[in-house]
C-alpha cells in the first residue's frame, strides 16, 4: 500500500508542475517516507506502464499525457474550450498560460466531446483581466534577489506602452502599498529607477551578477511617523515600507516608526487613509507631498 500511495503522491506532484527525481524524493519525505532516486524511477516506470506520459526534460520529469478523461459532454467541452482559447488570443499578460491550459483540457477530453467542440466555436463577450493575480514564485524570487543584492531579469507587461519585454534590473526593495506588491528597482539600460507592479511581472530569474546596494538605498526617502495605540497595534512597522524600520514605543501605547521609503507617492496615500491617527514627524519630502495631497483634495471639494 505504501508503494501505491507514493506512486499517487508522485502523480499528484507532477500534475502540478515538472519536478526532478530529487524533488520528488523530498516530496515523499515531507509525507514521512524516505525514497531514493532509484525508487522514484521505478514509480515513474509504473506510471508509464499505466498509460501516463512522463518525459525527462532539462533534468526534470514532465507529465505530458494521462489516460484519464474529463467526463465533459459536447456542449460543456465546446464552451470551456471556446472561453479558454478566445481569452488566450486576447490577454497580453496570461495568454500563453491560457493557451497551455486549453491544450491540456483538449487532451483530457473524451474523443467524442473533442470532436463535437471542434465542429464549432462560440464567441463570448469577454474582457481579459486588467489586474492579473500575483505570482508567488515571482514574488519569492524578487525577495531573494533583494536580500542577496543580485540582478534579476524580468518579463514585464507595461500598461503605458502595452508591451511585454525582458528587462534587466537591480532590485532595491519589494513593498506592499495600496493593496498591491510593488518592486522598486534600478534599470541600468535606462539609467533610472523604476517602479514595477509585481502582478505584471510574468517571469523573474536571478542572474549571477551582484550589485552594490548602498547607492540605491541612499536614494530612498526618510520617513518618521507617530502612530496612536490603536493604529500601531493594527499596522505596526509595516506603515513604513521598510523591513528595517525601527520602532520607539510611547507611554500611551503608541509608537514612533522610522525608516526609509521607496515611494513617497504611495506612502502619502497610505498615511492619508489613517486620518488623524498618524502624524508625520520627519522626512521633509514626505511631509511636503502629504500637504500637497491634502490641499489638492480639499480644493476639489471646496
Amino acid at each position: 500500500m505504501d508503494a501505491v500511495a507514493n506512486t499517487l503522491r508522485i502523480l499528484k506532484g507532477l500534475s502540478e508542475r515538472p519536478m526532478s527525481a530529487d524533488r520528488l524524493a523530498e516530496l515523499l519525505m515531507e509525507e514521512g517516507f524516505s525514497r531514493s532516486p532509484r525508487t522514484i524511477r521505478r514509480y515513474i516506470s509504473a506510471l508509464r506502464e499505466a498509460g501516463f506520459g512522463i518525459e525527462p526534460r532539462d533534468g526534470r520529469y514532465v507529465l505530458t499525457e494521462a489516460p484519464l478523461r474529463l467526463p465533459l459532454g459536447g456542449y460543456e467541452a465546446l464552451s470551456a474550450l471556446s472561453v479558454l482559447e478566445s481569452l488566450a488570443e486576447r490577454d497580453p499578460a496570461y495568454g500563453e498560460h491560457l493557451a497551455s491550459a486549453a491544450a491540456k483540457l483538449r487532451r483530457a477530453l473524451p474523443e467524442e466531446s473533442r470532436r463535437f467542440a471542434d465542429s464549432g466555436r462560440v464567441e463570448f463577450d469577454l474582457e481579459f483581466a486588467s489586474d492579473p493575480p500575483e505570482n508567488p514564485e515571482v514574488l519569492d524570487t524578487l525577495r531573494r534577489a533583494v536580500y542577496h543584492n543580485q540582478k534579476v531579469r524580468i518579463l514585464y507587461h507595461s500598461l503605458s506602452s502595452d508591451t511585454t519585454r525582458n528587462r534587466e534590473i537591480e532590485p532595491v526593495r519589494v513593498y506592499y502599498a495600496q493593496r498591491a506588491h510593488r518592486l522598486y528597482a534600478y534599470e541600468r539600460s535606462a539609467g533610472d529607477y523604476r517602479e514595477f507592479r509585481v502582478n505584471r511581472i510574468q517571469n523573474a530569474s536571478m542572474l549571477p551578477d551582484k550589485f552594490s546596494p548602498e547607492a540605491h538605498i541612499e536614494r530612498l526617502k526618510p520617513a518618521r511617523v507617530r502612530l496612536n495605540r490603536k493604529t500601531f497595534m493594527a499596522y505596526g512597522r509595516t506603515i513604513i515600507q521598510d523591513p528595517q524600520a525601527t520602532v520607539s514605543p510611547l507611554p500611551d501605547g503608541g509608537a514612533i516608526v522610522e525608516g526609509r521609503v521607496a515611494s513617497v507617492f504611495w506612502t502619502v496615500r497610505d498615511l492619508a487613509s489613517l486620518g488623524p491617527e498618524a502624524e508625520i514627524l520627519g522626512g521633509e519630502e514626505l511631509r511636503s507631498e502629504f500637504l500637497r495631497f491634502l490641499h489638492g483634495t480639499l480644493d476639489k471639494y471646496s
